[in-house]
């Protein structure tokens, strides 16, 4: 073995390099907004032979290989295509790409530096900075950027799945309804012969039929959903703070609470300006100690939920 480890150079078990170029491979599409088909791509080493992903990528491989979850690993391929495809990719993508990796405050701050008038007119921009504003809650902003995405393009399909989530968290569930149900039935006529189709194929990413988290959540809050569903949906929107805390509500309800603290509180964590993350963690943290009779759980957890909800007068 280590011969021909020295002769080739290195060597890499190929079950792993297979299940990485399959990651690469729906990482890249949802870096570049492509969800049909397959995505061309070619990386060579300095003596001009055609590499896999896992060699033209060496570190980031490596890093993948010690990750557990499945966003975690998609961030990690996400930061490795910047050296490639950050500056090769519209606006409206890098927006997207960074909401998706879970930092929405970046993706402001992109759009703020970068974003000139014409992309204001923009349907695609706009439509990648009105989900951006759903995902950070501010509901008003995102509605106006839909609707402006829409009155440039009356199809954008992302402007109106921002649309009908901003308008089901604001309390607007007939406006959502309808946006919903025709997004619903344009795709299962166009594009889809079976009339039994699952959850996740509702609403993943690669089948673009409603990939809406406020959809997912309403699909998932039946009896037959379980654990295993909720989770494999979860890996199509980690990003978005709403499905999560939803999904913690869920293992509270279904006598999962430790489950559910846990969420709970890496939600807070990762997004401090959510309320119902912080407000729930803490209160959920309280109910769990009571119930353990136990007062020093998560003692630091708690004094750091505590100073957010002072810095921000949530009672």
């Amino acid at each position: 073995m280590s011969f021909f480890k020295t002769l080739f150079g290195k060597s890499t078990p190929i079950a792993e390099d297979k299940a990485f170029t399959i990651d690469f491979e729906d990482a890249l599409k949802r870096y570049i907004g492509v969800t049909n088909g397959d995505v061309a791509y070619e990386f060579k080493d300095k003596r001009g032979n055609v590499i896999p992903p896992s060699y033209a990528f060496e570190g980031a491989y490596n890093q993948w290989k010690e990750i557990q979850s499945v966003w975690d690993k998609r961030g990690v391929i996400f930061a490795a295509l910047d050296s490639v495809y950050f500056h090769r990719i519209p606006k409206a993508q890098v927006i997207e790409r960074f909401v998706i990796d879970r930092y929405p405050e970046k993706a402001l701050q992109f759009a703020a530096a970068n974003l000139n008038e014409a992309d204001y007119t923009d349907p695609e921009a706009l439509a990648s900075l009105a989900k951006c504003h759903f995902i950070l809650l501010n509901f008003d902003e995102s509605i106006a950027l839909a609707q402006k995405a829409l009155e440039q393009d009356g199809d954008n399909k992302k402007a109106k799945i921002a649309l009908a989530n901003s308008f089901h968290l604001t309390g607007q569930h007939e406006k959502a309804h309808q946006i919903y149900q025709q997004l619903l039935e344009n795709s299962l006529r166009n594009e889809w012969k079976s009339d039994e189709i699952n959850v996740l194929q509702l609403v993943d990413f690669k089948n673009d039929i409603i990939h809406s988290s406020v959809y997912a959540v309403a699909l998932l809050s039946v009896p037959e959903a379980d654990e295993t569903i909720w989770n494999t949906v979860a890996e199509e929107f980690y990003y978005c703070p709403y499905f999560r805390s939803q999904h913690a509500f869920w293992y509270i309800r279904s006598g999962e609470s430790l489950k559910g603290v846990v969420k709970l509180l890496a939600t807070a964590q990762e997004f401090p300006w959510y309320r119902d993350a912080v407000v729930n963690a803490k209160s959920s943290i309280l109910q769990f100690r009571e119930q353990m009779q136990s007062d020093d759980l998560w003692e630091n957890e708690l004094q750091y939920l505590t100073e957010i909800m002072q810095k921000n007068n949530w009672n």
